[in-house]
């Protein structure tokens, strides 16, 4: 996991590095990665540091019963806009191609939670978000007008590998396809 913290945001908040990595990895409710970094009583005492803070809004001194106020971490680490759609991203891969399942066909899936979560961590602004899914679609139309769609890898690799970062190659082959179309027409 990668965490990138500003030390001069962190100076004027009155944070430590300790302090924000706590904060980051609550806000993802990654419990277990916090006691192996820090250990059970210096990731309490930590975590009991910032009770008197903006960001932790409990008392009772529990990890796993610990409540945030996420619009204050989400502004100290910069983290995804409340504008980024995922289902915008996800809807612009198929289903499924011949008998392969590329991933789930509904919101209520449980997978489609886990890659949404994963999708979240990596795009965290509007533009990105928005790049991401201009990458998905030039790059699914690259591959049908290719007619390699059966080799479209699956959504978990997809979302593991943030795939749509290689595909910003494709968009611009996307366009200028589409505007050469338009042309011969």
């Amino acid at each position: 996991m990668r965490i990138t913290l500003n030390l001069s945001t962190l100076k004027k908040k009155l944070l430590s590095p300790d302090q924000a990595i706590v904060l980051y990895l609550l806000y993802y409710e990654n419990f277990q990665e916090i006691l192996e970094l820090f250990g059970k009583e210096r990731a309490l005492e930590l975590r009991n540091s910032l009770e008197n803070s903006n960001y932790i809004l409990s008392k009772d001194g529990k990890f796993t019963q610990t409540i945030i106020s996420k619009k204050h971490v989400e502004q100290l680490f910069q983290l995804r806009n409340a504008n980024i759609n995922f289902w915008e991203f996800y809807n612009s891969y198929p289903v499924r191609i011949g008998s392969r399942v590329l991933r789930a066909s509904g919101e209520s899936a449980q997978v489609f939670e886990k890659h949404k979560k994963k999708y979240l961590t990596k795009v965290k602004s509007v533009e990105a978000h928005e790049k991401a899914v201009l990458a998905i679609q030039a790059f699914v139309s690259y591959q049908k007008r290719a007619g390699k769609l059966n080799f479209l890898p699956n959504m978990e690799t997809v979302m593991n590998n943030a795939m749509w970062e290689q595909w910003e190659v494709f968009i611009n082959d996307d366009n200028n396809e589409q505007e050469w179309n338009t042309q011969v027409i």
